[in-house]
């Protein structure tokens, strides 16, 4: 029987959506059938192992490892050095590999440049594809990140996991917000962590949040069955006029932009790495020329 597919747009509806068990991450589809468990060290190793893609008692796990992972790291000690690495690469500037190299440096990895190359590379099939480069790129990184003493597969795994969320996402993050700093005219009259604030409500760079059903559940009153596929539409939640006032409007100055934003997911699965990718988006945006 073919699959049903659901988009949901309202923001109760998709807060509702991230909390309902039954509804489960789509795993990213290998390029090749696969009837065990991946080959440690390879892209496809580290996508079953990192809590992006879990549910259940496996993502509780996992989170509770990135979790202290965050705790290591200062915000703020985050953002004065993506500043000054930023100015420091002049010409050769890439959001993304000053974002991770940043992360790779407060993680304490050693070679934190060759760490932020070989993320991108991963990056590119973190949510599906295979590729011997990729697979030789996380065989390093997985060197890389046992740089003090750590050796639990599923630890190493996140920490890695951990960089390469912050790759592209940040990145997006930071072009989204100098396109609209361009393109809004009040743009200047605000700070930058308010302009952040609403980039990411208005312009997110994550479009929007897949699942699928494990089993038989009711969203907002649609039933859904098992093996159906879920939309949940971040940029239409972040404009619900349920919850914000003027939702097309851009507008630095709504005091809920920086709280009641979907952009980062909800309870319980919001991003637990918010403050340091907005600390990172921000000091790379401090220091590039208007």
């Amino acid at each position: 029987m073919a699959e049903n597919a659901h988009e949901f747009t309202r923001y109760a509806e998709v807060v509702a959506a991230v909390a309902d068990p039954g509804l489960v991450p789509v795993q990213p589809a290998p390029d090749v059938a696969r009837n065990a468990p991946a080959t440690p060290g390879t892209a496809a190793w580290l996508r079953e192992s990192v809590a992006r893609f879990a549910s259940g008692p496996a993502h509780e796990r996992r989170r509770a490892i990135v979790e202290a992972e965050l705790d290591r790291l200062d915000p703020e000690a985050m953002r004065q050095a993506a500043a000054l690495a930023t100015k420091d690469a002049g010409d050769a500037f890439d959001a993304r590999l000053i974002a991770v190299q940043v992360l790779a440096e407060a993680l304490s990895l050693p070679d934190p440049e060759d760490v932020a190359h070989d993320v991108a590379i991963v990056a590119g099939v973190y949510f599906g594809g295979e590729s011997a480069e990729a697979d030789a790129a996380v065989a390093r990184l997985l060197v890389a990140a046992q740089h003090d003493g750590e050796r639990d597969p599923e630890t190493l795994a996140n920490r890695i996991g951990l960089l390469v969320q912050a790759c592209d996402a940040t990145a997006a993050l930071v072009n989204r917000t100098r396109e609209a700093a361009s393109r809004e005219a009040r743009a200047a009259e605000y700070d930058l962590d308010a302009l952040i604030a609403e980039t990411l409500r208005h312009d997110p760079p994550a479009r929007a949040i897949h699942r699928v059903a494990l089993r038989a559940t009711t969203i907002a009153g649609t039933a859904i069955a098992a093996g159906d596929r879920v939309t949940l539409n971040l940029v239409a939640a972040n404009r619900d006029p349920a919850v914000f006032e003027r939702p097309d409007e851009f507008d630095p100055g709504r005091p809920e932009s920086a709280t009641a934003a979907l952009t980062f997911s909800s309870e319980p699965r919001r991003c637990p790495g918010q403050q340091q990718a907005l600390a990172l988006a921000a000091g790379i945006l401090t220091a590039l020329p208007d």
